[in-house]
């Protein structure tokens, strides 16, 4: 049986190549990571990845898990972690999208996905825009990011993502925690197929938010309290 290649991005491809290497090395640092391939994830053209957000190093596992699939990722990140030394230049080596939030520039980082996403190029981002902030950690309320690309990309499949393991918090950085990440089938959208109001990015995000749940309570090996 022939073994899949890993579909490299076209454009930069040194500096894409030293991104993925130093993805690879914090990923097995910093995390132990557990999956499952799955046919969900596509071995090649574009595709959508939306997952459950519990701390500042997850990036990194959810990456192992993609190009555990053979594929590149291109993951929607707060800008702020591009100002970081070292991680900020891996980042933008890598071809990261830096997410400018409550600025001018806030909508740039959709349109750059849209971009990746022309290239037949897989982008990841969290719906919740920030870490999963209840007592529980179970996902919280969703914000119309996701929904907006994904309407807009309507043949483009979206693929939820479980993740339960790494804990928020500085405290716990240097913490070796195990990972568990579930991936589950595309999220059917049909419904809401190229429609471009706010009633319809609402009702995507709910059902997007809905499936990461679940899936994060497999990963967690519990429902969560109603």
């Amino acid at each position: 049986m022939i073994k899949p290649r890993l579909h490299w991005p076209t454009e930069r491809p040194v500096r894409t190549v030293i991104g993925f290497l130093g993805i690879a090395l914090g990923a097995k640092v910093v995390h132990r990571v557990r999956y499952e391939r799955s046919d969900a994830i596509p071995a090649s053209g574009p595709a959508i990845i939306v997952a459950n957000h519990l701390s500042t190093t997850e990036t990194l596992a959810m990456a192992r898990l993609v190009t555990g699939h053979h594929r590149f990722p291109h993951f929607l990140a707060n800008s702020e972690v591009f100002t970081w030394p070292l991680v900020g230049r891996l980042m933008r080596a890598a071809r990261q999208i830096p997410v400018f939030r409550g600025s001018a520039r806030a909508a740039d980082s959709l349109a750059a996905a849209m971009k990746e996403i022309d290239r037949g190029h897989v982008v990841c981002l969290y719906p919740e825009g920030h870490l999963s902030s209840t007592a529980d950690l179970r996902p919280g309320p969703g914000k119309t990011g996701a929904a907006r690309l994904a309407l807009a990309n309507p043949e483009v499949p979206v693929i939820p993502v479980g993740m339960w393991g790494p804990r928020p918090g500085l405290k716990h950085i240097w913490h070796r925690h195990t990972v568990r990440l579930i991936v589950g089938q595309p999220v059917d959208l049909s419904a809401y197929a190229g429609r471009q109001d706010a009633e319809s990015f609402r009702l995507a995000t709910e059902m997007i938010m809905a499936r990461i749940t679940t899936l994060a309570e497999s990963a967690r090996g519990a429902r969560f309290d109603p």
